[in-house]
């Protein structure tokens, strides 16, 4: 088990190194955190290069239509090859049970899911945005994150929220 956990943040750092490299830092504004309280932004990172936005916005559309299709889509490696689920397995077929209105069953296929499809919607209206909206967008979300942490937040709920649910299915 904790190998698993030493691999998916090991894949988690290479992925993230990966689709940062070309990205230049966001504006500091040294006010904008107490001492201690420095938290890097990843969401706004992510959003401040248009094309890494779009390719991932594009692929969780066409996984979410593949599903809504009735195809399979994408197999989670981890759990094709290891046997166990991983902490995102079950959230294309949430997001897909969103789409169609079915809310009970997407928050039991992955509790995560409207974080998720809230995340896409904003990755996607910001993509699109002209430049100067697009740079004010990316910089208030970049803020935002600093002062809150919520990526940090989210990817610690989705962990415990994983733990929990190996718990349960291995019990």
């Amino acid at each position: 088990m904790l190998k698993i956990f030493a691999l998916t943040f090991w894949l988690i750092n290479v992925i993230k190194m990966w689709l940062f490299q070309s990205i230049s830092p966001l504006e500091r504004n040294s006010k904008s955190n107490p001492p201690g309280r420095e938290y890097k932004p990843f969401v706004a990172l992510l959003l401040q290069k248009r094309e890494i936005a779009l390719i991932l916005l594009s692929a969780v559309i066409l996984q979410t239509a593949l599903i809504l299709a009735g195809l399979k889509g994408w197999q989670c490696p981890i759990h094709s090859t290891l046997g166990i689920p991983c902490p995102g397995c079950g959230l294309s077929t949430a997001m897909a049970l969103f789409v169609q209105g079915d809310w009970q069953s997407a928050i039991h296929s992955h509790a995560f899911a409207p974080v998720f499809l809230f995340a896409i919607v904003i990755m996607g209206m910001v993509s699109i945005l002209p430049e100067t909206l697009h740079r004010k967008a990316v910089l208030q979300i970049a803020l935002i994150e600093k002062h809150t942490a919520f990526a940090a937040y989210i990817l610690w709920g989705i962990m415990i929220y994983w733990i929990f649910r190996l718990f349960i299915f291995y019990l």
